[in-house]
């Protein structure tokens, strides 16, 4: 297929390194390199700021960019599909980031030059994007012990001691909570530890929270964690961690087109990385808004 039109990337240089420590490190020269040798042909604008990556995005799109590429981490893919829902621009990435969720979900290389030719050689699909309470999410919406785990570890690799020592002790404090999820099928009334409503399998660190899920299918995951102690979910996290997968029969699936979910006491609600509040909340779908450059078939990377 190959770029056509005017195309900007949207580079963000701090992306692969997690505390601080380097993960995934891409040099500007390397970048470029990358860019040259797949024959894109691309300005290369690093944004200061959200604030200015967004502005810059904003304009590209008023000038009729035909494809912004993200090449970060999965904050950066983020920062661009936000603004590209429901426009003909097309999202590129180059997965540049630590866990890269988005980009493992669609198949596409961790590798930088086999994920530049994907922006040259692959096809555009329209995938679905999740909405919380008016805030877009590609990934998932964690609820509970989960939104409590992400929300501390976010904090700890901001540099926070303190955040490390609560995370260290969450699993004596979490416990499960009498919730009601109404869905497109009806109502279901339980207890649980968390729920995750997931628009993909992979949230955090790569945690596949909610295998199967697609962001092609116009439904959100919904995956009820129940009979779970705080330290059997230390157990369950370490075992899907980047990507692996560990069947647990304490785990309930449902789809739905909308989900509300409240609970008997407010539980905190994480999209993606954001804090958005307590329960309730409610979710829905946005089937097909954003349009995205994937693999072939013959390129996808399969999922774990």
């Amino acid at each position: 297929m190959g770029l056509t039109g005017r195309t900007l990337v949207l580079w963000n240089p701090s992306a692969g390194s997690k505390a601080g420590l380097p993960t995934n490190r891409t040099s500007e020269e390397e970048l470029r390199q990358a860019l040259a040798s797949n024959g894109i042909a691309a300005e290369l604008y690093v944004g200061d700021s959200v604030e200015d990556a967004t502005s810059r995005v904003q304009r590209a799109v008023e000038d009729g960019y035909s494809t912004i590429i993200a090449a970060g981490g999965d904050g950066t893919v983020a920062i661009v599909a936000k603004e590209l829902l429901g426009r003909s621009t097309s999202l590129g990435i180059l997965p540049l980031g630590s866990a890269m969720n988005v980009a493992r979900s669609l198949g596409i290389s961790r590798d930088l030059n086999e994920a530049a030719a994907i922006l040259m050689s692959g096809t555009s699909r329209k995938i679905d994007v999740g909405e919380v309470e008016g805030q877009m999410f590609l990934e998932m919406v964690s609820i509970g012990a989960s939104a409590e785990v992400f929300g501390e570890a976010h904090q700890v690799d901001g540099g926070s001691f303190r955040a490390l020592f609560r995370l260290l002790f969450l699993p004596f404090r979490v416990r499960s909570t009498k919730v009601t999820l109404t869905l497109d099928q009806g109502t279901i009334r339980t207890r649980a530890l968390m729920v995750e409503v997931a628009n993909t399998p992979y949230t955090g660190l790569g945690f596949t929270l909610a295998p199967g899920a697609r962001s092609d299918d116009g439904l959100l995951d919904v995956r009820v964690f129940k009979g779970l102690s705080g330290w059997g979910l230390a157990r369950h996290l370490s075992r899907v961690i980047w990507g692996r997968r560990d069947y647990s029969p304490q785990i309930s699936a449902y789809q739905s087109s909308a989900v509300l979910v409240e609970a008997e006491r407010p539980l905190p609600c994480r999209a993606d990385a954001l804090d958005i509040g307590t329960t309730p909340c409610r979710l829905t779908v946005r089937r097909a808004a954003l349009q995205v450059i994937v693999p072939r078939a013959d390129q996808a990377q399969p999922r774990p």
